[in-house]
């Protein structure tokens, strides 16, 4: 394999003789090979262990061409990228609508020739347009039918409004071209716009330049985008060159908690012929802020408001917006979840609340996988332990155990150690410098069999 894709056959040089034989910590591998390179997310599940999985349960008889395999936390769509990269169809859910629009760009092929065509009229005379919006902004002539819902002080004005006006740019490319080549552009535009925001550096969190350095911050915003597509088109060829364009990928912008009840964007159950996905580590507000990463970019790059961005957060695992009710249940099916429990209760901040919230949630999660993958196929969870008030949650056992009071079947856990990732490899709870508390330097694999119905 070329463009720096590391398959299990060429790590293992034939055939895989079994899953825990593998080498998981895949240190120095190429993770943004093909269209995993085109916008990067926070937490992101590298695209080895998908491609692992599918080429063994290919290899075994387990999954076949044109199966499907379904993500119920897409996240930017590693697991639909290697589904289609396998000959699978993909479907996925995510509430964050971001994550949505990487899903399906990332994993959908494309004309290559309408592309190239699309991106010069895109790129033609898009310089001098800029220069004109700077000129009538330096001026105070500057005018938009409608300006972003940017909260003042995160962008470097008139590169803000040169943004915008590529946003409207790819507006009107829609009208001559299909919907997935100005959502290829848009992906683009997003990822550019935090480079040109006053976002910090290696930060996924709202977090601002210093004051000094905002005054230094003056990028070029038409440089930015022309070399971003550029290198995603080159991409996107060399994906396109080997999906099988008869597949699809399905991405239900809709809470998984319900995949099967929501409507329009439900999940038809008994349709899935494996599972693989990696949830949240824990409630996105203490953990990774999916919604802060994706704020502005979405709401430049995508018809996507204010309001619907910041509920992101708190609509997520464990969030304030959760409408589910603590079920104490979840301590007898669960022994590691009921330690976690009383060890947190223990604590002084008290955040056992918070722990049953986020896991009574992952558990209506699992109820709905059940529901949707046929009985007996494989469901692997790649999950993290995370810490809360200095307790270790041992989310791989947690999965293992509240998956098996539902039927599940466990085929084995397989740990892999996580040699790079964007996030603090520690921290401090209680904001006292010289405690710190380890966070998620390992992975669990967690698989299991998926039950004939949930046991509820």
């Amino acid at each position: 394999m070329s463009d720096g894709r590391q398959t299990t056959l060429n790590a293992l040089d034939g055939e895989i003789e079994s899953l825990d034989s593998v080498d998981w910590t895949f240190e120095g591998a190429d993770t943004s090979y093909l269209t995993h390179g085109l916008h990067p997310y926070p937490a992101r599940m590298i695209p080895q262990i998908p491609d692992m999985l599918l080429n063994y349960y290919k290899q075994e008889g387990i999954v076949e061409d044109g199966d499907t395999v379904y993500d119920p936390f897409s996240g930017s769509g590693t697991t639909a990228v290697e589904g289609r990269l396998h000959g699978l169809n993909a479907e996925a859910n995510d509430i964050n609508p971001l994550a949505c629009l990487l899903t399906l760009t990332k994993s959908t092929p494309l004309d290559v020739s309408v592309l190239k065509k699309a991106k010069e009229d895109l790129l033609d005379g898009l310089s001098d347009e800029l220069q004109e919006v700077r000129d009538d902004y330096e001026a105070g002539e500057l005018e938009f039918d409608e300006e972003p819902e940017i909260r003042d002080g995160w962008f470097p004005e008139p590169q803000l409004f040169e943004l915008w006006q590529i946003r409207h740019r790819i507006d009107d490319l829609e009208e001559d071209y299909e919907e997935d080549i100005a959502r290829f552009f848009r992906i683009a535009l997003s990822i550019i716009s935090r480079k040109v925001s006053y976002q910090r550096n290696g930060e996924y969190k709202r977090y601002r330049l210093p004051e000094e350095k905002r005054e230094e911050h003056d990028p070029d915003v038409f440089d930015l985008f022309h070399s971003k597509v550029e290198k995603n088109v080159d991409m996107m060829k060399s994906y396109s060159q080997r999906v099988d364009s008869s597949l699809s990928t399905t991405v239900h912008y809709a809470d998984s908690r319900t995949a099967t009840e929501n409507g329009e964007e439900a999940v038809e159950e008994d349709s899935a012929d494996i599972v693989i996905t990696s949830p949240p580590y824990g409630d996105h507000g203490t953990t990774v802020a999916y919604g802060q990463y994706s704020q502005d970019p979405a709401i430049i790059a995508g018809d996507f408001g204010y309001d619907e961005m910041k509920a992101v957060d708190k609509t997520g695992l464990g969030g304030r917006n959760s409408e589910l009710e603590a079920m104490e249940e979840l301590e007898e099916w669960s022994a590691a979840f009921g330690a976690t429990m009383d060890a947190l209760r223990d604590t002084e901040d008290g955040r056992a609340d918070d722990a049953m919230d986020f896991v009574r949630d992952y558990y209506e999660v699992m109820k709905e996988v059940a529901k949707v993958v046929k009985e007996g196929q494989p469901t692997v969870w790649v999950v993290a332990n995370r810490t809360m008030s200095r307790v270790n949650i041992p989310t791989h056992l947690i999965t293992r155990e509240l998956c098996e009071h539902l039927g599940y079947e466990h085929d084995v856990t397989l740990p892999r150690e996580i040699p790079s990732k964007t996030l603090p490899w520690e921290n401090a709870p209680e904001n006292v410098p010289e405690l710190k508390g380890e966070l998620m330097a390992n992975e669990n694999i967690v698989i299991l069999n998926a039950p004939e119905s949930p046991e509820v």
